[in-house]
């Protein structure tokens, strides 16, 4: 038996065919759907990392191998000259084990590991860092564009 539709603003049932809510009387246009939950953190609101539209990827922009993207498809990931690291970056200027990417309250942040040269990240050397869409991140002599 398929169960009632409720209103999503006041979850009251609502009657089939009606036009607004009885309770709260939330105008219902269209098929009634539920609401995914949304969790809170320090009040605000933390959508789930499912949200993501597409897949995250880092693009080189600039150095060897030019225009190779990576997709970020797992978390955490390591990124170095380790052929052993999730992002292998195969030039000396790239520490063996340079830097993670994780996600950390629903947001993608890179994070140095203590790397000779630095993780450079819009211009300017970082120990940890936020990633948005177009974001530049440079390590060792591999420039790269975060995209989402």
């Amino acid at each position: 038996m398929a169960e009632q539709a409720k209103c999503p603003v006041c979850n009251a049932p609502i009657e089939p065919g009606a036009a607004v809510c009885g309770r709260c009387g939330f105008k219902l246009v269209g098929q009634t759907q539920q609401f995914p939950h949304v969790e809170m953190k320090d009040g605000k609101a933390v959508a789930p990392s499912s949200t993501y539209v597409g897949t995250p990827s880092l693009t080189i922009l600039k150095g060897p191998n030019e225009g190779q993207k990576f997709n970020l498809t797992s978390f955490p990931l390591e990124i170095g000259r380790d052929p052993e690291c999730d992002l292998f970056l195969n030039d000396m200027t790239v520490t063996r084990k340079h830097a993670s990417i994780d996600i950390i309250d629903n947001q993608v942040v890179i994070t140095d590991l203590n790397s000779l040269n630095g993780t450079w990240v819009d211009g300017e050397v970082r120990d940890n860092a936020t990633l948005s869409d177009g974001t530049i991140v440079q390590i060792g002599t591999f420039t790269m564009v975060f995209n989402m």
